[in-house]
């Protein structure tokens, strides 16, 4: 009897690892940042996207971005949205003396402080020449003050698992947000293909049958964790009705704490930093433009308790060339990477000296520019 058990074992055992291994060669090859613009998988592998060395080429200079879906910009052409042009203006002027330059988009839709500060974490003991740190309200929302990784919808949380990662998280940050329950599944994503792999079907599902995500009722799955390169075999299937109105954001006293931990991670980053109040366009009767409000205010004061330099760029862009309250026409990319373009070339040109305070010829209010 314990022969058999032990027989059985070893066979599942070998399934197992053979299950694994085909996997592992099965999925699709995630680029690193240095080679694509932004995450093609858009929400999933994004260990695998940010991996390599960011001080890999001596000659070159680079960029990490730091923010949320305004440098995401959904499904536009990633030649058009501002990371990507800042990236061709600063090449293109062989801004501070060097030929080329890498601009990385760690960006995504729905970023939150829980993932920023991941990747603030990552970031430590790597030395960009840059690191921009776009940032609004929103990122800090009071609604995801108490949640876990789960929350959220990329898998950068996977770096959660990782010791080097985890050593530099605040102890305050672990208590709010890693649970042992979502601890224990980033662990078994980040280390094992297998498990992925589930997301990898669903995401064939859909590109092959589309609308099959809503029919099947798949509420975690709502986005295509994997972009495959395949026709649809049907005609989209028929969804159920969305819900009226957009989630509400708000942000609050827990909020500040969130954005604390954010910039405190961010002073730790070696080289320059600069955290920039990202470009919104709300009417001041708007309650969103309450919390943006509170929202600058602290960030104002916490840079400055923590030495950072800040570039207040909330109305820099016309309000106009907006789609949403915070996503930009193209109109509005172009402007806002030429914008980031010069206070990075004059940066430069003056050292990295500590930025003073000055008006803003787009908007004509005080903010501390370069």
């Amino acid at each position: 009897m314990k022969q058999r058990l032990a027989l059985s074992l070893c066979i599942l055992a070998a399934v197992l690892l053979a299950a694994e291994l085909a996997a592992r060669r099965l999925l699709p090859d995630v680029p690193s940042a240095r080679h694509i613009s932004r995450n093609p998988y858009r929400f999933r592998a994004w260990p695998e996207f940010i991996r390599g060395r960011i001080d890999d080429a001596p000659d070159a200079g680079t960029v990490v971005l730091l923010t949320n879906s305004q440098g995401y910009a959904g499904e536009l052409d990633h030649r058009k949205i501002y990371p990507a042009r800042l990236e061709a203006l600063l090449s293109g002027q062989a801004g501070g003396g060097r030929p080329r330059w890498d601009v990385l988009n760690w960006a995504t839709d729905g970023m939150t402080s829980i993932e920023l500060m991941l990747l603030a974490a990552y970031l430590q003991p790597r030395e960009p020449t840059f690191v921009l740190a776009v940032t609004g309200y929103a990122d800090y929302a009071i609604e995801h003050v108490d949640e876990g990784l789960l929350y959220c919808r990329s898998d950068v949380s996977r770096l959660a698992t990782r010791g080097a990662v985890l050593r530099r998280l605040p102890g305050s940050y672990i208590l709010r947000h890693i649970g042992l329950e979502d601890a224990l599944t980033f662990f078994m994503r980040d280390r094992f293909a297998l498990v992925r792999y589930r997301e990898f079907l669903w995401s064939w599902l859909e590109t092959r049958y589309p609308g099959s995500h809503s029919i099947l009722y798949a509420p975690s799955i709502n986005y295509l964790p994997w972009t495959l390169k395949a026709k649809p075999k049907t005609k989209p299937l028929r969804r159920p009705k969305a819900g009226a109105g957009d989630p509400v954001l708000t942000y609050r006293e827990g909020s500040k704490r969130m954005l604390d931990e954010y910039l405190s991670a961010l002073a730790l980053i070696p080289g320059r930093v600069i955290v920039v109040t990202e470009p919104i366009a709300v009417s001041p009767g708007d309650p969103r433009r309450r919390w943006h409000e509170a929202f600058e205010r602290d960030v104002k004061v916490l840079a400055a308790e923590k030495g950072l330099t800040l570039w207040d760029l909330d109305d820099a862009l016309p309000a106009e060339d907006f789609m949403t309250s915070s996503h930009l026409h193209n109109a509005n990319h172009v402007r806002f990477a030429e914008l980031l373009k010069e206070r990075l070339a004059r940066h430069l040109s003056q050292g990295g000296r500590r930025e003073h305070e000055t008006r803003s010829p787009e908007s004509g209010k005080s903010l501390n520019a370069l």
